[in-house]
């Protein structure tokens, strides 16, 4: 079967580079049976990606008018970053239809985002700017780092408990670039299953394609072993593209449910057609 849904669309009230009828649109023409949008939603900080208020409000707006006019079943929901204010997280849960929670930045020992010569420090951003990070703050050490992300980015979905948990282990687009560990390692590998361990049953876990259609990454997020681990859990997935371009609607989707069969899934969850939040589809080899 081909995957023909998607929770993780960014448009052009973010940073995203096609509109919402753009995606609306491709969704249509792909035969999409439902489209989720996850605009980053407001922070209280770093705005240069995220919507501000007025801007998520007019989203919101949007989009639910677009509920109403369009015959693809619309769902409308945000990309929360777990250092967002408590307040914005509220409202995210009162005003929308789901969360997708995630983490994007270096955190500080209290859990703030670290900033470095007045500039946020993603970890999906510069991977120059992370290795000075890593040198200038973490004596060198990359695993340091990588442990301290996965810790405040676990309490942060423990906390938030979100329906989907996105790109658990981002923190590999700059691993190698930045030479900060190596994720083949045995002592990588146990620190990211052990996260993995700590937020089973928080949410469903997204198979994200994202960085195939940016070209940073071969393989989706998370790893084969952590996928494979998340069943063994009795875990739910997800299939992504974190698309910010509308041509990349559907990338890399063959590739996810073919790396969902060899890891033993027998089923993926898609965004409902009706009013319940998720469907099940079989998960099956694709041949061709």
């Amino acid at each position: 079967m081909r995957f023909l849904s998607n929770a993780h669309t960014h448009t052009t009230y973010c940073d995203g580079k096609s509109t919402a009828r753009q995606m609306i649109e491709k969704a249509k023409e792909l035969g999409f049976t439902s489209l989720g949008f996850s605009g980053h939603g407001e922070q209280g900080f770093d705005s240069n990606y995220a919507m501000d208020d007025g801007r998520e409000l007019a989203y919101v707006q949007e989009l639910r008018a677009l509920q109403q006019t369009e015959d693809l079943r619309i769902w409308v929901g945000v990309e929360e970053d777990i250092l967002a204010p408590e307040l914005v997280k509220a409202r995210h849960r009162k005003q929308l239809d789901y969360v997708l929670s995630s983490s994007h930045y270096v955190h500080n020992a209290d859990g703030s985002p670290a900033v470095m010569d007045g500039e946020f420090v993603a970890i999906d951003g510069s991977s120059a700017q992370l290795r000075r990070y890593v040198d200038r703050f973490m004596d060198g050490d990359g695993m340091a780092m990588a442990k301290h992300y996965y810790d405040v980015f676990c309490a942060g979905i423990r906390e938030a408990k979100p329906q989907i948990i996105g790109h658990f282990d981002l923190i590999r687009k700059n691993a190698v670039k930045a030479q900060l560990f190596d994720e083949n390692a045995p002592a990588y590998r146990r620190l990211a299953l052990d996260a993995l361990e700590n937020i089973r049953g928080m949410g469903v876990l997204e198979v994200n394609t994202g960085a195939m259609a940016r070209g940073y990454m071969d393989t989706p997020y998370p790893l084969p072993e952590l996928l494979g681990a998340w069943r063994e859990m009795g875990g739910e997935v997800t299939i992504t593209s974190d698309c910010h371009n509308a041509e990349y609607l559907s990338y890399g989707f063959d590739t996810a449910m073919r790396l969902l069969c060899r890891t033993g899934y027998r089923r993926v969850l898609a965004l409902g057609r009706g009013s319940e939040l998720w469907e099940e589809h079989r998960v099956a080899l694709l041949r061709g």
